[in-house]
Order: C-alpha cells, then sequence, then structure tokens
C-alpha cells in the first residue's frame, strides 16, 4: 500500500469515527423509549416473581432484543418485522443449544447462519438487523449445551420476551387505530406544500418519502377502519397524483420562463389577487400565473393537512383558497383559448391545461379531506383487507438474495466475510482465558458492515457505548447495590434511556443498552462489578478482530455505485418507454402502470443516491468520481422531470390521435439510454466496439415534420425538446458524446469512444 493510499484510509477512517459522536436530538423519543422499556420490565419481573430469575433474564433479553428491532430506526413499530425477529431468534437459540456439544456442527451453523444473516443486508436495514440478532441468539443463548427437550424451552422462553413486545406495541395502537394514519397522512400534504413552494435545490423524493409511509399505516396489518380508510386512501391517491403534477409545473416554468433579474411582478387583480393579463403584462403573465397558483397550491395543501388532523377551522378557508384558484385558472384558460389578449403560445397553453388539471385534484382534496376525521369510532370498526402484497415482497426479496449470492456482490462478499470471522473468533474465544468470551464473537459479528464508513463508524460507536454502559452499570452497582425490585426498577429506567435515544446516536443508546445487559445477567449471578469488566473487555477484543479482518479484506462502493446509477438509467428508461409508447398509440396512459414504472424509477434514485454517497465516504483512492457520478445524477433528475410533464400529456382524459410518427424518437431515446447505462455498468455486457449514438435532434425535427399545423402537437413538441436536450445531457454526464454535440464542436467532429467506469477511473477522482 503506497503512502497515498494510506493517507486516504487513515482520512476515510477519521471521517466515520467522527460521525460515530453525532447526536440528533431531535429524534430522541421519551414516549416510545418508555413503550419499548415496558415489555422488558414485565418479563423479568414475572421470571423473579416466580422465582426463576434464569427465565426471567432469558425472557427479558428477547423482549430487548426484538426492541433494538424497532428502536434502532425510529418510527412506528413494525410489527411484522419484529415478530420475524422473534421467531428467528428462538429457532436460533434452539439450533445453538442442540448443536453446542459437536464442536465441528456447531461451527457449521454458525457458518451459515453467518452467510444468511450478512446476504440479509440486500434487503434493507430491517433485515440486516434480523440476520445480525440471529447471529447473536447463536452465540449468545447457544452457548448452553443442551438436549432438544432442553433447548426447546430455553428458544421459547426468547421467543415469548420477543412476543411480548410486539403484543405491547399491537395493543397501545388499537383503541386510535386511524390516528397514527391521519398523522402520517397529514404529514405527506405538509411536504407536498413544501414542493409546491419549492425550488431547484429541494428533493423531490421527500413528499414520495412521506407518501409511501402514509400508504404502508393504511395497509397495516393490525389496522380496523371504516369510511375514513377509504377516504384517507383516497387522499394518498390524490396526493401522488399532484406531487407529479407539481413536478411537471417547476420543470414547464424553468423551461418556459426561467427568471430574469429584471423581470417585475404583473399586476395583480383587485378583485382576485390573480395576476392580471394587460397587454402590456402578457409576456410573463402565464409565468406570473403559474408561481403565484403554486403558492396558493401550497396554502390549500397546508390547510388540506390541517383539515385531516380534524382542524374545523381549516375546512372554510380551503374551500375558499381552492375556488379562487379554480376561477383565476378558468378565466385565463378562457383568454388564451379566445385570444383576444395575445395569441397564446404552445407552451403556455400546456402549462394552463397543467394548472387546470393541478385545480381539479386541489378540488378533490377540498372536499375529501373534512371527511378524513369522520368515523373512526370503534362500533364502526371492521377488519379491513391488506392494501400491499406480502407474497411478492417476499419473493422479491428471495430474488434479490439470489442474486447478491455472489463474490461480485458486495453483500456478498461481506456474508462470506462474516462466515469466516464468525467462527474463526469462536474458536479463538474457547481457547482465551477470559469470562463470558461470548461477547468477543457478537462484537466480531456485529462491528462488520459491507461499507467501509460504516464498518468503522459502528466499531468507533460499539467501542464508545461499551465503555460508557459499563462506567454506568459499575457506578450504579458501587453506589446501590441492587437486587431483587430494585435491579427490575433499574433496568426499566436503562432501557428507557436506551430505547429512547437509539434513533438518535447509536452510541448514546447502545451505552444504556449495555448496563442493561449487565443488570439483566446481575440478576442471576450477582457479581456485576465483574460482569461489567468482562463485557468490556470482551466487546473491545471482538471489536478490534472485527475491524482488523475488513483492512484485511475490505469492500468497496465503487462497483455498486455505477451499478446503481446504471440501474437508475434502466429504469428510466422504462419509465419514458411506457409514456411514449402511451402517445403513440393515442390510448390515455393507464394510472396503475404508469405509477409502478414511476415508483420503481423514484426508489432506484433514492438508492443511487444513498450507494454513491456512500462510496463517497470511502478513501479518495477508492471511491466513485465525485464530479461524473453527481453530473449523472443531475442530468437524469432532468430527464425525469421532462418524463413526468410527458405522462401528464398522456394521462389525459381527452382524444388524441395516434402519433406513429414519435416511433423512431422514442427507439433512439431508448437506443441512447441502453448505451449509457452499459458504458456505466462496471462490467459491460457487450465489450465490443460501441454504436454511434442515434441523433435524437434529427428525429425530433422528424417529429415537427409530421405534426406540421397540429395545435395537439405543437402543445407536444415543446416537451419533446425538452427530453431530447435532457437525453443528450444524460449522455454527455456519462462520458458520451451526443450527436448534436459533436456536430457543435469543430475541433473535434467525431464522438470520443465510449466510456466505461473502468476507464473514468484509475484510482483517484478525475473531472468531467
Amino acid at each position: 500500500m503506497d503512502n497515498r493510499e494510506t493517507q486516504a484510509r487513515s482520512g476515510a477512517v477519521a471521517a466515520a469515527v467522527r460521525a460515530a459522536a453525532d447526536f440528533d436530538r431531535t429524534a430522541v423519543s421519551g414516549a416510545a423509549g418508555l413503550l419499548a422499556a415496558i415489555p422488558v420490565v414485565v418479563v423479568l419481573g414475572v421470571g423473579l416473581a416466580l422465582g426463576d430469575p434464569v427465565a426471567g433474564a432469558t425472557m427479558g433479553a428477547g423482549a430487548m432484543l426484538v426492541g433494538i428491532a424497532w428502536r434502532t430506526r425510529g418510527g412506528r413499530p413494525p410489527l411484522v418485522v419484529m415478530t420475524i425477529d422473534a421467531v428467528i431468534m428462538a429457532v436460533s437459540t434452539f439450533v445453538g443449544c442442540v448443536t453446542g456439544s459437536a464442536t465441528w456442527v456447531h461451527l457449521i451453523v454458525l457458518c451459515a447462519w453467518s452467510f444468511m444473516g450478512g446476504l440479509l443486508v440486500v434487503v434493507g436495514n430491517r433485515g440486516a438487523v434480523i440476520g445480525t440478532q440471529a447471529i447473536i441468539a447463536v452465540v449468545v443463548f447457544g452457548r448452553f449445551t443442551e438436549p432438544a427437550p432442553a433447548a426447546l424451552g430455553l428458544a421459547g422462553l426468547v421467543l415469548v420476551g420477543g412476543l411480548a413486545q410486539v403484543l405491547l406495541q399491537s395493543i397501545v395502537r388499537w383503541p386510535l387505530p386511524l390516528r397514527a394514519q391521519r398523522t402520517a397522512t397529514a404529514a405527506a400534504y405538509r411536504e407536498l406544500a413544501k414542493l409546491a413552494r419549492a425550488t431547484d435545490d429541494l428533493s423531490t423524493l421527500a413528499p414520495a418519502e412521506a407518501l409511501d409511509d402514509a400508504e404502508r399505516t393504511l395497509a397495516s396489518p393490525t389496522l380496523f377502519g371504516d369510511a375514513a380508510l377509504m377516504t384517507l386512501r383516497s387522499l394518498v391517491s390524490e396526493a401522488y397524483r399532484s406531487r407529479i403534477q407539481l413536478i411537471g409545473l417547476h420543470a414547464l416554468l424553468r423551461q418556459q420562463h426561467p427568471p430574469t433579474p429584471d423581470r417585475r411582478p404583473r399586476a395583480v387583480s383587485a378583485e382576485s389577487g390573480s395576476p392580471t393579463t394587460d397587454a402590456a403584462g402578457a409576456a410573463g403573465a402565464v409565468d406570473d400565473l403559474g408561481r403565484w397558483s403554486l403558492s396558493l397550491t401550497a396554502s390549500a395543501l397546508e390547510l388540506a393537512a390541517r383539515a385531516i388532523e380534524g382542524r374545523e377551522d381549516a375546512e372554510e378557508e380551503l374551500r375558499r383558497i381552492v375556488a379562487e384558484l379554480t376561477a383565476a385558472i378558468d378565466q385565463r384558460e378562457t383568454t388564451a383559448a379566445d385570444g383576444h389578449t395575445h395569441p397564446a403560445e404552445p407552451a403556455e397553453r400546456q402549462l394552463i391545461r397543467r394548472l387546470s388539471a393541478l385545480s381539479g385534484q386541489l378540488r378533490a382534496i377540498s372536499s375529501l379531506a373534512p371527511d378524513a376525521m369522520t368515523g373512526g369510532r370503534l362500533r364502526s370498526r371492521r377488519p379491513v383487507r391488506r392494501t400491499d402484497r406480502p407474497i411478492e415482497r417476499v419473493r422479491a426479496h428471495l430474488a434479490e438474495l439470489r442474486a447478491n449470492a455472489s463474490l461480485q456482490s458486495p453483500a456478498g462478499r461481506h456474508a462470506v466475510r462474516l462466515a469466516v470471522i464468525v467462527p474463526v473468533t469462536e474458536l479463538l474465544a474457547r481457547e482465551l482465558p477470559v469470562s463470558r468470551s461470548y461477547w468477543m464473537v457478537v462484537a466480531a459479528a456485529t462491528v462488520l458492515r459491507p461499507e467501509f464508513g460504516a464498518t468503522f463508524t459502528r466499531g468507533t460507536e460499539r467501542a464508545l457505548g461499551t465503555t460508557a454502559g459499563v462506567g454506568l452499570a459499575g457506578a450504579i452497582a458501587v453506589l446501590l447495590h441492587p437486587a431483587g425490585g430494585v435491579t427490575v426498577a433499574i433496568v426499566g429506567l436503562l432501557a428507557w434511556a436506551g430505547y429512547a435515544t437509539f434513533p438518535a446516536s447509536f452510541a448514546t443508546g447502545f451505552a444504556f443498552i449495555t448496563a442493561v445487559v449487565v443488570f439483566l445477567l446481575n440478576a442471576v449471578s450477582p457479581d456485576t462489578l465483574a460482569t461489567a469488566s468482562a463485557r468490556l473487555l470482551d466487546t473491545l477484543i471482538g471489536g478490534t478482530i472485527g475491524l482488523i479482518a475488513y483492512a484485511l479484506w475490505p469492500t468497496w462502493s465503487r462497483a455498486p455505485a455505477w451499478q446503481s446509477l446504471a440501474d437508475l438509467v434502466a429504469a428510466e428508461r422504462m419509465y419514458l418507454d411506457g409514456v411514449l409508447t402511451a402517445l403513440i398509440d393515442g390510448h390515455r396512459a393507464r394510472e396503475q402502470l404508469m405509477t409502478g414504472l414511476s415508483r420503481r424509477a423514484r426508489l432506484t434514485r433514492t438508492n443511487a443516491e444513498a450507494t454513491v454517497a456512500r462510496s463517497l465516504s470511502e478513501p479518495t483512492t477508492r471511491r466513485i468520481d465525485a464530479s461524473r457520478s453527481q453530473a449523472v445524477l443531475g442530468a437524469m433528475r432532468r430527464l425525469i422531470q421532462a418524463a413526468h410533464i410527458l405522462r401528464l400529456d398522456a394521462q389525459e382524459e381527452r382524444e388524441r390521435r395516434p402519433m406513429p410518427e414519435l416511433k423512431p424518437l422514442k427507439d433512439g431515446v431508448d437506443g441512447l439510454l441502453t448505451s449509457v447505462e452499459s458504458t456505466l455498468r462496471p462490467e459491460p455486457e457487450d465489450a465490443s466496439s460501441p454504436m454511434p449514438l442515434p441523433d435524437l435532434r434529427e428525429r425530433y425535427r422528424g417529429v415537427q415534420r409530421a405534426a406540421r399545423d397540429e395545435a395537439q402537437a405543437a402543445e407536444l413538441l415543446a416537451e419533446l425538446d425538452e427530453m431530447v436536450d435532457a437525453a443528450n445531457g444524460v449522455a454527455s454526464a456519462a462520458g458520451l458524446e451526443s450527436v448534436d454535440t459533436a456536430e457543435a464542436s469543430q475541433d473535434e467532429p467525431a464522438r470520443k469512444p465510449q466510456a466505461t467506469p473502468g476507464s473514468l477511473e484509475s484510482g483517484h477522482d478525475h473531472n468531467p
């Protein structure tokens, strides 16, 4: 390793260590911490009251770990995830116990559990938690060598503790099952209001994520509802449509009337407050109407959120604003159609049509929002059918696991690394003369992560948390010498503090949970100081083993980052293909199809941004090219906005003729994006000489010639022009040279050779 590589790694490690000290005060939740702590206290207290401290501590540990599966990420309790976690921990406990007497069999089990636990990171954070806790159960509970009946009893205690956590979280949200759903829906509408007021630097993903959260609450398996449930679902559906409309409106305003320093606001009507359309101000009147309408829309969406929450004072104001907005848009639409003031340009007509569609959606929202508080009484509640499809989700997760079970995948390499390190650490722990050496194995397994930054951040968090937790437990033991009921109270207080602060800081939460573990063991063998010391020593040794293992066999995110960008291009290519196909056929695009394609593109973009961010946290010699990756993300954002505008046109309920003249352009866009996708993939599927990029501009001119003198086509051409320019921008950001760019260059008329991620980087960052 050369000096530059060493310095790069040192800088990345320092950044990862600093990240471990972050603390987000806004994420602290005392109420959630209390709810998660109650089951731990109850099952521990029951065990002690029955004179069986081992059973109490075992059930308490099961409840504690399932609570961690919820509180490390915060939010609402993921009951399905928590239930799966409890069941898998029970199974792992049983398997660990019955194989403990045969060392080689137990090591094989550890290897298999570690591999699958490592592979579960591809499912997301919840999958990673389940995988990690399965390994913990095999190591910690499985250290007791028991025959099958006794092992089954121990596994049952773990399961009871875990299900106690699930049961309480299910019960506490039963009396008001629609309160959380209303809150989530209102929060989504507030995010939409921010989008309506948005500037170019505001992410459009936040409203979609808030809507996804609201939709998930409406698909809860424990949800009971009535008419209000259907109203909330309708509001979420309208919000999804409004989000696309708002994105399209912002994009149209930027394309047609970019703001300039010398622009003055148009005159405003004294009666309605809307922009006037006198002859002198005709050129900018539509632009002003658009921005005024968006401002009013933001107010309407905020009022809708308040109405959903039951604020009666918001209902009348909401209807008034929507009526005012509708009247202003209708007036402008009539004026533009008549052409009395000035001849409306196609782009202006398109903008006015979009505003008209938005006002229709706001009218629907204004009528639905007050009804969200109607119903919701216990007597009117009936079980409702799930709106999601868990079987399909399981199949998708299994497909992800199969696809990543390879050394070519970072998750696959992470799984193999765990499958080696965990059994090796187990063998080492058995030979070292230290107390409770199984904590070494747990520390080595939990420190390792697929990413460089996450591994060293988590290692630092565990070291800091363990040190602080051991110190806290030791101080309490010296001052109070707790036993019996006092131990239960201390466990409750520590668990409450840990669960409350976990989402704010893993290190802080883990410090309190470390102290909880010490006092759970104190209930079985009252030697708190010795237990705390062993916990500290074993954790530091195991964490060091994990960090050394990662340093010897690191996993870099550069290739996955390029892959995620290629996947983003593929998803947006499919979305555009669906939109353009509907326009070519002359049929209204199906809402369900477009929603699915749009959501896939959005989720793929979220994954790409996260993967690129992880790669950029790694040493400079190993990370993705920062400038080029950000350029691709920016260009793809512009392309998806162009696709949204076209989608709105394709989904309008109006007659349109088929447009077969669009097919060459559609094929050209598909071919260009396919070339970009192949370029970005770490290992291009076709290593032969790249084909020339299609000339999208010439194909666009062909559509112009075929659609001459057609008003409908004239409006569409403005949208297609933006799509062509955005698609060529994507090619340029990826390192390719589109035909129109090549023609504009006198010094370099020929297209540059196709680049690949391997050629874009040679061990260090490049500028585009």
